[in-house]
């Protein structure tokens, strides 16, 4: 695992890595369990990214700001939103518009080389070694949203792998151009960023592809760690780790309390 640094938690420096690809104005939606994508867009919000807002898929509560990181779903999270949408419109939104939102930021138990994600079982379905909490909303929001990410908060051969067991958001589904020949809008996934590093999907075959590394990692070290065969540039990048002002703004405006570095320290070195 990396070299752990002493500055930043891993939650921080994945909550920074996802704020610095949002755009100011986009509309996007997180789910419940989802400490470390609030912090992402309260972050955007606190920044660089004044209009851009999010709403709890599970909740509806639109913007919730508080300087306290709490569940999505949490009923605290009321008192301090703009606006609060009840489900029939949040259903209007999530499975019949597409493109209404930018982007979804999600976690999965697996994902596979071209993107797609299972938060439903590991192994077989009637009976699994490992049972997620399910679909719920996620196949709308890949097939729907202009893109997502996908936030990994492990990276090993158990959760990137060959081909998920269950496929329960569409991601480039084989590569290629199979997404859209399925009839699925143009979209899918275009960022995993992992404690190893960040990764996107080349254009033509949409096969996963190392975009940077985080410092102290090597190369050998991710493929060890990864299920299938990556694309590796000819030259790979660092990422760009937080910098003093970022740090300040996520932990005086967004996450006061260090839920961040209590609940997503880095893994410990094998």
């Amino acid at each position: 695992m990396p070299v752990v640094p002493q500055s930043f938690a891993m939650g921080e420096m994945l909550a920074v890595l996802l704020a610095r690809d949002m755009a100011d104005g986009e509309k996007a939606i997180v789910g419940t369990n989802s400490d470390i994508q609030v912090a992402a867009c309260n972050l955007a919000r606190a920044r660089h990214a004044p209009h851009l807002w999010w709403v709890s898929g599970p909740g509806g509560m639109t913007n919730p700001t508080e300087g306290i990181i709490r569940p999505a779903a949490d009923a605290e999270n009321i008192a301090v939103a703009q606006a609060v949408m009840d489900l029939p419109l949040m259903i209007d939104f999530i499975d019949w518009q597409i493109h209404f939102f930018d982007f979804a930021i999600l976690g999965a138990l697996q994902t596979d080389r071209f993107g797609n994600i299972n938060t439903v079982c590991v192994g077989d379905h009637a009976k699994p070694r490992l049972r997620g909490p399910g679909t719920v909303g996620i196949s709308a929001l890949c097939g729907l949203s202009k893109r997502f990410y996908i936030m990994m908060t492990r990276h090993d051969r158990g959760a990137f792998v060959p081909k998920v067991d269950f496929v329960c958001g569409a991601g480039h589904m084989t590569g290629g151009s199979s997404r859209t020949d399925a009839g699925l809008p143009e979209g899918g996934p275009s960022l995993v960023v992992t404690p190893l590093g960040v990764f996107d999907f080349e254009p033509a075959s949409k096969a996963m592809r190392v975009r940077s590394l985080h410092e102290g990692v090597t190369i050998d070290e991710v493929r060890d760690n990864t299920g299938f065969d990556l694309l590796v540039p000819d030259k790979i990048e660092s990422t760009l780790a937080p910098d003093a002002e970022e740090l300040f703004v996520l932990r005086r405006a967004v996450d006061t309390t260090g839920v961040l570095p209590a609940k997503f320290p880095w893994p410990k070195a094998n």
